[in-house]
């Protein structure tokens, strides 16, 4: 029985080595301006999220996963809990619309 290789054309290959823009979201509040300006060192923000909730992953602008917050090291990361298919992964990243 042969076993045969998947070849990935050069667009593919290509597609697969761009760089893209990872953002974790630990929440969002709404602020007026007076209140932005008035922000300074040891302000605190109250988010509309809980202290338990999943963390959301954006690449490019697109939400495709939630996430805990871990410590890795002395380093703050995140444990992927929910993810979306790889199908619409791919259709969110390469869709132009």
């Amino acid at each position: 029985m042969k076993t045969t290789k998947k070849v990935v054309g050069p667009q593919i290959q290509k597609l697969m080595e761009m760089p893209v823009t990872a953002r974790f979201v630990l929440g969002e509040c709404s602020m007026e301006i007076d209140e932005i300006l008035r922000l300074g060192q040891g302000s605190m923000l109250e988010l509309d999220t809980k202290a338990k909730d999943n963390m959301k992953l954006y690449i490019n602008d697109e939400e495709i996963a939630k996430a805990k917050s871990v410590t890795v090291g002395d380093k703050l990361g995140a444990q992927i809990m929910e993810i979306s298919s790889t199908e619409k992964r791919l259709k969110d990243l390469t869709d132009l619309e």
